[in-house]
């Protein structure tokens, strides 16, 4: 796309009046005409959301009829080609004039002592642009080169008031303030006369400041007027010069000049070397001082460097430069280059992550490929806003292909899951799913579909699974695959579990602490999906979070440090979505510590006996309780011990050994027992049988 014609520059005209501006250009799409849009501020701002977009202006000839105070300002023509591809043309500035017909401060009639080393006389202009020029008429004749009388200057908004220093009865008379502006319609508007009567002899004084230190802007090649004045007695003379010590040449011949009794500076051609502080002495024979006018030359813009068309590789690092000369934007450091501002199809790039702007050059990280389109850099200043402009083509490229996503996937019989899989590469990938090696397909099954969000160098791909059954458990594949470079390819396996629903079930029991110990408190829940674990304290149910002493982990409450303050109830709630929450609660009480810590010297010692001690105690416990174990000895009866005395005589005469009518067995029976294991001697009484005393 190219622009052909550009509005002009620089359009100054009335109140009321119409300007045409006119715009064209050329594009490579086959019709060949961009759409055209007109944009408009009225200050110069590189804060392009405040531009107004113009109803109506969609050709390439804009005409602005009954112009208006606040239309003001600087116009932009923006060529859109089919791409979506745009450019901006430079800034029109249009001026419009006017010149209102009430002063704010107008003469009046005043009666003056000669003995003052001055007066006042008030004019301010009405409200007028360019700025109105101010003159003086006394009894009609307009106020010139007179030596006691100056304009009053204290800003761009306040001036014109005149000041008679060291007034004389040949002063007084009828005095008119009028204001000017040639390419105003009117030209000229005047106050009423104001009668000036002045009547005693004065003295000398000395003089005094009436024109503030100011400065003065001048395009290079224009004229410049600098302005001082004092007022004093005797009437002061005045001396320029540039700086501090450079005298200014005001010989004949030079480009220099003073006028109006000294009190002006004439600079004509003015040059960029011209530009500085220029000083202004002033005295009479009583002191002296000193007046300050800054001079700024605003040159007209130039690129130091020219914009071609660029094709660029995708993502490569990479740095346009913008390099202009002329004024800065503001009346700052002379020395500095106008300010610039980057585009892209009309919008300005901020500085952020991928695009930053350094001293005219435009660093960017990489380009995407929808980062194509056309490129400009704005330098403005002052006066003038100009343009260069490239298109930049992203060149197409192949990224290879790479997948991200997870491993495992889990459904909830009956319910819906929608499974998502990103493929990275360029051009986009094609993505193909698979079930445990089977092609999903629209023909696969009913309930299962597949939808694909698209970007610049990457898609998504999700797989939705309606109204999950168990037999849709298996392995997912996402395949991806380069649609230029068939060899790049990816994979991704993704193991898909199904599970029933389970109602949430949820058990905790009382715990005892001791202050200052750790609590680990913890439920047990149940549930498919997880339940989710909410902790709560006592019965206005408070919600226990993490923090401080408290931190909790799912089912697991921590407490570090337990205090006193933490005994009470705890109430702990599981849910998971399906059917009623369940909740459990428990105490925890405070315990009485157990462990005593000895202190003193003998600390050590002391904590070794009583180790000793309740070993000893244990070992004494342990005895009593086996003594309480053996059954008492009962009294052998006279019947009992003829028993014994004919059981000794068979042990000695014979190998064999009688049971409960089980019949002979061997001696090893009796130990072992029989072959059900049962223990031939477990009838006997203990004590039964014991040797005679």
């Amino acid at each position: 796309m190219t622009m052909t014609t550009e509005p002009r520059p620089y359009t100054i005209t009335t109140l009321g009046s119409s300007v045409t501006l006119s715009c064209a250009g050329t594009t490579s799409l086959p019709n060949g005409t961009p759409t055209i849009t007109w944009l408009f501020t009225a200050e110069i701002t590189p804060d392009k959301e405040t531009w107004e977009q113009l109803v109506g202006g969609t050709s390439g000839t804009l005409i602005l009829g009954n112009l208006q105070k606040d239309e003001g300002g600087w116009y932009f023509c923006q060529l859109t080609d089919g791409y979506g591809y745009s450019l901006i043309s430079r800034g029109a500035l249009v001026v419009v004039t006017y010149l209102d017909p009430d002063f704010p401060e107008f003469p009046m009639d005043e009666t003056y002592e000669e003995s003052r080393s001055y007066i006042r006389i008030p004019c301010q202009p009405p409200a007028s642009n360019p700025p109105a020029k101010i003159n003086w008429y006394k009894d009609g004749t307009l106020l010139e080169n007179v030596d006691n009388m100056i304009q009053e200057y204290v800003s761009e908004s306040e001036y014109g008031s005149l000041i008679i220093f060291n007034p004389t009865t040949s002063d007084s008379g009828n005095y008119a303030c009028e204001a000017s502006n040639v390419n105003a319609n009117p030209e000229k508007r005047k106050t009423s006369e104001a009668t000036i009567e002045i009547k005693d002899d004065g003295t000398g004084t000395y003089p005094q400041k009436f024109v503030q230190d100011h400065d003065v802007l001048v395009k290079k090649g224009d004229d410049a007027v600098l302005r001082a004045g004092a007022i004093g007695f005797p009437a002061p003379t005045y001396r320029w010069k540039l700086g501090v010590s450079v005298e200014i040449d005001i010989s004949p011949g030079s480009k220099f000049s003073t006028a109006d009794y000294g009190r002006e500076l004439r600079i004509s051609d003015v040059q960029v070397e011209d530009r500085g502080t220029y000083w202004c002495e002033y005295s009479n024979a009583y002191t002296g001082n000193v007046a300050v006018v800054r001079l700024y030359v605003i040159e007209d813009i130039t690129f130091d460097t020219v914009l071609t068309a660029q094709t660029v590789e995708h993502l490569t690092p990479l740095t346009f430069d913008c390099q202009c000369s002329g004024t800065p934007f503001t009346s700052g450091d002379p020395t500095a280059p106008p300010s610039v501002m980057w585009l892209r199809d009309g919008v300005p790039l901020v500085d952020n992550n991928r695009f930053k702007e350094d001293d005219g050059s435009l660093i960017m990280t990489g380009l995407e490929m929808s980062e194509t389109g056309m490129y400009q850099c704005f330098c403005y200043n002052t006066m003038e806003i100009s343009q260069t402009y490239m298109a930049v083509h992203v060149k197409n490229m192949t990224i290879p292909v790479s997948i991200d996503g997870n491993d495992r996937a889990e459904g909830v019989y009956g319910e819906n899951i929608q499974v998502p899989c990103r493929a990275n590469g360029y051009p986009i990938p094609v993505v193909t799913w698979y079930k445990d090696g089977n092609e999903i397909t629209a023909q696969y099954d009913i309930r299962y579909s597949i939808t694909q969000e698209n970007y610049n160098d990457y898609v998504i791909s999700k797989l939705t699974v309606i109204s999950v059954k168990d037999a849709d458990a298996g392995v997912l594949t996402c395949r991806a695959v380069n649609q230029k470079v068939a060899t790049y390819t990816a994979e991704l396996e993704i193991d898909f579990l199904v599970g029933h629903e389970i109602a949430p079930s949820i058990s905790l029991s009382d715990i005892t602490i001791q202050v200052d110990s750790s609590i680990v408190f913890e439920a047990v829940a149940f549930g498919y999906p997880t339940p989710g674990i909410t902790w709560y304290k006592g019965e206005a149910m408070v919600p226990i979070v993490t923090g401080g002493r408290y931190q909790t982990y799912g089912p697991t409450l921590f407490i570090e440090g337990a205090q006193s303050s933490d005994t009470g109830l705890y109430i702990v709630r599981a849910s998971n979505g399906v059917g009623d929450d369940a909740y459990a609660n428990a105490t925890i009480s405070l315990g009485a510590n157990q462990m005593v810590i000895i202190t003193s010297a003998g600390g050590v010692a002391g904590l070794l006996f009583i180790v000793c001690l309740l070993i000893l105690l244990y070992v004494l416990f342990r005895q009593k309780q086996k003594r309480e174990a053996v059954p008492p000895v009962a009294a052998t009866t006279p019947c009992e011990k003829e028993i014994e005395k004919s059981a000794s005589v068979i042990r000695q005469g014979s190998d064999i050994s009688y049971s409960k009518g089980n019949g002979p067995k061997k001696p090893e029976n009796h130990v072992n027992g029989d072959q059900n294991g049962h223990d031939d001697l477990e009838m006997q009484r203990p004590g039964l049988i014991q040797d005679q005393p």
